[in-house]
């Protein structure tokens, strides 16, 4: 898969190439994965080798996680506790 890890957080994962970009980043069971628009192809890629691996859930798009909320909207990205 080629992802990078991150020298300062151990438990997040980067793949950049060309205009794509894509993250992991792991909690202990839990994972997310996300990224630039043009990485969506990649995403779908990642959850089919997690799942013929593990038995997986996906739960869509983040709205909480560790305590944060997670809002998405036309402005970017908010979080709040």
């Amino acid at each position: 898969m080629n992802y990078k890890q991150s020298p300062n957080d151990y438990s997040l994962f980067t793949k950049h190439i060309n205009n794509h970009f894509t993250v992991i980043l792991i909690y202990v069971d839990d994972l997310i994965i996300g990224g630039t628009d043009s990485s969506t192809s990649e995403i779908v890629s990642i959850k089919g080798i997690l799942d013929a691996q593990f038995k997986i859930k996906d739960l869509g798009h983040l709205k909480y996680f560790l305590g944060l909320e997670v809002a998405r909207s036309h402005l970017g990205i908010h979080l709040s506790q």
